[in-house]
């Protein structure tokens, strides 16, 4: 029977024990005490919605004046470089064409008779031939080489123009003109995307649109699932944006599984910086501003702060806060609002 009262005491002894004191020391740092603010080194992160756009398109011209003829690219089509996508044609092209192909036929004619000459030449020398009717000969035959391969250039040069080639390896993304349709040299026919040429481009706003940098690195993560793409600020794009945002391009480093279009979070990691921490159930948020109750010789202050990183349950203050200030912990939302209730009017 003894035994029995002596238990139901320790029960109620405990029972009745102040809040935390069963905790003993093995209690978290400053759970029924104020917390003495020190400076933590927290590693800093910038974070903003991302698109994969490519850093500028290729543009596909036409060399020359020209119809459009045979023309089979389509937007969303996937090209080679060097692919023909179509062909200038035209009645003056026709007449350039024809001349040109004449002249590297004469070309070819020029050669052979220079070297049959040259052999002849050389047969009969030196009874019949000299030295310097060999020396012309061999002449005549170096000039009508040089002269083949100029038509030859020429040619290549007019027979190519005809034929509208991919100047790289892409996605055709839009077409400008249609088949059918007269051109003049220099107009854009189509635009191309370069997958070797995509770059992961974001807006970082506020404080962090101060600390991005060109060479910081990080991580393209896609929206709708995929691999994460190592990233490295490439370029930061000046001026700052009308609505305060500094927008930045990240190129891959290595390949990378991305295409045209896709959407996600770029983190950029930042260096380490110290600030003046607290744990974080010392803040309390009240509409869109957070505080501290900050414990003072007079009582306890209502501190408005600016959080910044997180890093194991400390959260780094980036304004209103200095060290060796002693902040409240235990119960620090009940304590901050203990005041709702003495402004509290019934209704009728």
């Amino acid at each position: 029977m003894r035994s029995k009262v002596a238990t139901a005491a320790v029960l109620l002894a405990l029972i009745l024990l102040p809040a935390g004191a069963a905790a003993g020391s093995g209690a978290p740092e400053g759970e029924g005490s104020p917390v003495v603010v020190r400076e933590r080194s927290f590693s800093t992160s910038l974070t903003a919605y991302a698109l994969v756009e490519p850093v500028a398109l290729v543009t596909v011209p036409a060399l020359v004046d020209g119809t459009l003829v045979q023309w089979k690219a389509l937007p969303g089509m996937v090209v080679r470089k060097g692919e023909v996508l179509g062909r200038l044609a035209g009645p003056e092209r026709a007449k350039e064409v024809a001349e040109t192909r004449a002249a590297l036929d004469q070309a070819k004619s020029a050669l052979g008779l220079a070297k049959r000459n040259e052999a002849v030449v050389q047969q009969t020398y030196p009874v019949i031939s000299n030295s310097q009717k060999l020396a012309e000969a061999r002449a005549a035959v170096t000039r009508a080489e040089s002269a083949l391969l100029a038509a030859k250039a020429r040619w290549a040069f007019v027979s190519g123009e005809g034929e509208i080639r991919a100047p790289v390896s892409g996605t055709v993304t839009d077409i400008a003109v249609t088949e059918g349709q007269p051109v003049a040299a220099g107009t854009v026919l189509a635009r191309l995307e370069d997958p070797a040429r995509l770059w992961a481009r974001a807006v970082f706003y506020g404080r962090d649109a101060l600390e991005v940098k060109a060479g910081m690195k990080g991580l393209f993560t896609p929206a709708w699932g995929g691999e994460p793409v190592p990233v490295q600020v490439r370029g930061v794009i000046a001026p700052v944006r009308p609505d305060g945002g500094r927008a930045v391009g990240c190129v891959p480093i290595g390949r990378a599984a991305w295409i045209g279009g896709q959407a996600g979070t770029l983190r950029l990691e930042g260096a380490a910086a110290s600030w003046p921490a607290v744990p974080e159930r010392a803040l309390v948020l009240r509409g869109q501003q957070w505080y501290v109750l900050v414990a003072g010789p007079s009582g306890e202050e209502r501190r408005e702060v600016e959080p910044g990183p997180e890093s194991g349950g400390w959260r780094a203050i980036v304004r209103g806060l200095k060290a060796g200030e002693r902040v409240v912990t235990s119960d620090a939302y009940l304590r901050f609002h203990r005041d709702v209730a003495k402004s509290y009017t019934p209704p009728d």
